[in-house]
């Protein structure tokens, strides 16, 4: 899926990394890189659904299995202490029995602000434009639908000490569309360090569309588990997501193969 994703399901790629936030020089999410430094996250995400929850939430097969394939490359770089320039794209293989697309995905693009850092908490004001393309434009919906997007988010995240560090954060965003219906999404992530260069993280994405023409808009809830491990600059990142409950949405789920390098 795309930006997967959430509130996301797309915006999987702005909350997954805030999953680096404490581990050791890796910084991101509400976590500001750095005036001078950067990160980029090369990540390998295919999903299959059998299954799509319908208007009531119930699970029915689908006539066709959905198959999506995206290969993203996200980077962040600090123009300050408080100011971080992000850029997206990806490359997708999406196909959905109805429509078929392979080629590249939208440019996403945009800046975070951060507003507070103190005794812990970090809290930061992010909005991104998202261009235009002939792929997946949305979780739930097919090729080809949407165009040109715009996303506002406020990101809060606080680190902690103890025998096993780590850190939570939040994100509530607001995401604008032509084409297709706005959403308002939710995402959360917990990241425990259980031994030394190695983090555990728990991630949720949840996400509302608005409803349009009468048809009742999506909804889902998508639940990640993963491992990273951290070499020096850089680290890799092997997990899970699946969509465990929502509406008119496909329920897939698949693995998750990341690269980060700190530079």
């Amino acid at each position: 899926m795309k930006h997967s994703g959430g509130l996301l399901h797309r915006l999987g790629a702005l909350v997954v990394i805030a999953g680096t936030a404490l581990a050791g020089p890796v910084m991101a999410g509400a976590w500001n890189q750095p005036e001078g430094q950067g990160l980029v996250i090369v990540k390998y995400e295919p999903v299959w659904s059998s299954f799509r929850f319908d208007e009531d939430g119930d699970q029915v097969a689908l006539l066709q299995q959905r198959q999506d394939h995206v290969l993203s490359v996200w980077g962040e770089y600090g123009l300050s202490e408080r100011v971080t320039l992000l850029v997206k794209t990806d490359w997708q293989d999406a196909d959905d029995g109805f429509h078929r697309y392979r080629g590249m995905g939208p440019v996403e693009i945009g800046g975070r602000w951060q507003a507070l850092d103190k005794d812990g908490w970090q809290v930061s004001l992010q909005a991104s434009y998202v261009s235009d393309t002939q792929g997946r434009n949305a979780a739930w919906g097919s090729a080809g639908e949407g165009e040109q997007e715009a996303d506002l988010r406020v990101l809060a995240g606080r680190s902690f000490g103890g025998r096993y560090p780590g850190f939570y954060e939040l994100q509530l965003a607001q995401r604008w569309r032509d084409g297709l219906a706005d959403e308002v999404r939710a995402e959360g992530t917990l990241g425990v360090h259980f031994r030394e260069n190695y983090m555990a993280m728990a991630q949720f994405y949840a996400g509302k569309a608005d409803i349009e023409s009468d048809v009742g808009g999506a909804r889902w809830l998508t639940l990640e588990a993963g491992i990273v491990r951290h070499w020096n600059d850089w680290s890799v990142q092997a997990g899970w997501r699946a969509t465990t409950a929502g509406r008119n949405i496909p329920a897939g789920d698949g693995p998750i193969v990341a690269l980060w390098k700190r530079f």
